[in-house]
Order: structure tokens, then C-alpha cells, then sequence
């Protein structure tokens, strides 16, 4: 990866770049490190400051990486610079605001938002779904995010936000990268995965208020294999007894990690093809990490074994009595 600063590559000052992101952290960060030491005169004197824009290009001078300084770390004995930044998703996500929404799509409240909060719009999924709800002092990502939710809901569709450049995307979570393997015959160097059934429950006692059994949800298939856990559901009238109880059923925990030769495309939010002797098939990105040292281009991902969404509850006005 090369970086640039106010329109000059820097690249030759850096040591040291780490590219990141993940389902949970929202906005993609960037990371480097480079030489300063106003000692040595042949050492070009390079000042970046908070607030100020960095640039991340691949070797096809494609833009991968923009975004703001957050964070300057200098340590003057070992020479060194720490820079981090990260894209405009991190300001959705801290910037506050309130709203109430009829009737409108998911599409349009996240081009409302933006354009409040001073982000450019980019491809947004169309949903077609309107939705209502209040946002009472929510940041923008959470009301973008409840928004999908809703709509998510009737669509059957799960949905993930990604900064293109300096324009926000909402794509489809889970989209396959197409023309990628994570084989561990050519590009893979390392391959974990676990499974535990510790915090299993496979089947649900159904008692009404007083404590009398009314019926079980159970999942046969999990019984048969692993054999019977079994936890008690007291009904409340005020909850949806079939949601709670589908709820507490809790199969396999499972999860996995890679370590590959670095590929630009390969980020969360989106799923692979992996040819392994421990596991194959497609998989989805949790996070992923991408280091690029000493010419190096490697990557380490978290694996999902289904396709996770980051829902935001919407909250709905009460009704007047």
C-alpha cells in the first residue's frame, strides 16, 4: 500500500502499515509508522496533524483507504511516528442527532442523514420498504442501521455500510468476493477453527405464569448429535412467546481464522470460497487485518459461520391512551 499526505506519497518514510476493519468497528482504520528525527538532516521533515486527510492507493494506484487523523503518536528516542486514521464512517458513528421518521425507505433516511452530517452518498441498496420510527439523540450509523433493520425485516435482506472513497455504500452483507479461494495449496499459510457446544440449548420448556408446563421447542437435529440441554421459558404476556423461545435456542458456537497473502478485496462485511483440508466452503469476513512491511502484503481474518447483521432496534411512538 502507498500513502499519501496533502498530494505527495510518502511511502518511502514509512515502516510500517496496518489496514483494518470489522463487522463491529464500523469505519475501516489505517495505521503507519514512519521516520522522523529532526537529528539526522538527510531524514525529510514530515508533519501530519489531527484532522488532516491521508490517502491509502494499491500498486494499481486504485484509491483503497481514505480517511481523517484521529491520533498522533510521536516518540522522539526511537524515531517514530504513529499515525491513525480512519474513514468517514467514524464520524456516522460518533455524530449525534434527532429525528422522526414516517413512511420513509431506508434508502432515503440514509440520504437524509448524511447530508446532515456532511457525507457524500454513494450506492445505497434499494429496499423500497417505508418505515417509521424516532431516533432520540442517535448517532447517524445507528440510525442508518435501524432503519435497514426494519426494512431488513420484511426484505429477509441483511445490510452493511462501507465508505467508497469519500462516499458511503450500503451494500448486501455477505456478498461473495467472486474470483477469490482461500486455499491453503497456494495463498494460505496458517488455518484455525473451533467448535464448542458448552453453551449449548436445545430445548425450551414452555410454562405459563404459574409455572405449569404448556409445551417444548426443541431442535431434533442438535438432540440427535449432541444430546439434550435443556432450558425453561416462563411466559410473559407482554413478549412474543414464539421470538423469546426461538431466541434462547443456542446451537454450536463456532469460529475460525486464516492467515493468507494479502488481497485488497478481502474485507468484512463481505464472505469467501475457502479450500482447506479442515474445512471448505464459503465463509463469512468477520474482521480482518492487513499488514504491509519490509514489501509484504499479508492479511489475518475472523471467520463467521453465518451471515451476521449489526441490528439497531428502532424505537416506536408509544401509543396514546
Amino acid at each position: 500500500m502507498k500513502i499519501f499526505h496533502k498530494g505527495k506519497d510518502i511511502s518511502t518514510l514509512v515502516k510500517k502499515i496496518t489496514w483494518s476493519g470489522s463487522r463491529m468497528q464500523v469505519a475501516r482504520k489505517l495505521v503507519f509508522d514512519y521516520v522522523q528525527d529532526d537529528r539526522d538532516p538527510n531524514v525529510p521533515v514530515l508533519v501530519i496533524n489531527n484532522g488532516e486527510t491521508v490517502f491509502g492507493y494499491d500498486e494499481e494506484n486504485n484509491i483503497v483507504f481514505r480517511g481523517n487523523v484521529f491520533d498522533v503518536e510521536k516518540n522522539r528516542q526511537n524515531s517514530n511516528v504513529r499515525i491513525t486514521a480512519f474513514d468517514n464512517l467514524f464520524i456516522l458513528s460518533k455524530s449525534k442527532t434527532t429525528k422522526k421518521f414516517v413512511n420513509i425507505t431506508a434508502e432515503d433516511i440514509t440520504t437524509a442523514i448524511c447530508k446532515e452530517l456532511g457525507i457524500k452518498v454513494g450506492n445505497l441498496v434499494k429496499t423500497g420498504i417505508p418505515v417509521s420510527f424516532i431516533a432520540d439523540r442517535k448517532t447517524g450509523y445507528q440510525i442508518i442501521m435501524m432503519a435497514y433493520t426494519e426494512a431488513s425485516k420484511k426484505t429477509g435482506e441483511k445490510y452493511h455500510p462501507i465508505m467508497n472513497n469519500d462516499q458511503l455504500d450500503i451494500i448486501l452483507k455477505g456478498t461473495l468476493i467472486e474470483n477469490y479461494v482461500a486455499d491453503s495449496r497456494s495463498n494460505m499459510t496458517e488455518s484455525t477453527y473451533n467448535e464448542s457446544i458448552e453453551n449449548m440449548i436445545n430445548q425450551i420448556m414452555i410454562t405459563d405464569q404459574q409455572g405449569n408446563m404448556t409445551g417444548y421447542k426443541r431442535n431434533d437435529e442438535w438432540i440427535n448429535k449432541y444430546s439434550m440441554i435443556q432450558d425453561v421459558y416462563k411466559t410473559d404476556p407482554n413478549k412474543d412467546t414464539n421470538k423469546e423461545v426461538e431466541a434462547m435456542l443456542k446451537g454450536p458456537d463456532r469460529s475460525g481464522s486464516l492467515t493468507l497473502i494479502g488481497d485488497y478485496r478481502v474485507k468484512s462485511s463481505y464472505s469467501i470460497e475457502i479450500r482447506d483440508s479442515l474445512n471448505a466452503g464459503k465463509f463469512w469476513v468477520k474482521s480482518d487485518v492487513h499488514t504491509f512491511q519490509n514489501g509484504n502484503h499479508m492479511m489475518k481474518i475472523e471467520l463467521e459461520f453465518e451471515n451476521m447483521m449489526n441490528e439497531e432496534k428502532a424505537p416506536q411512538e408509544k401509543t396514546k391512551k
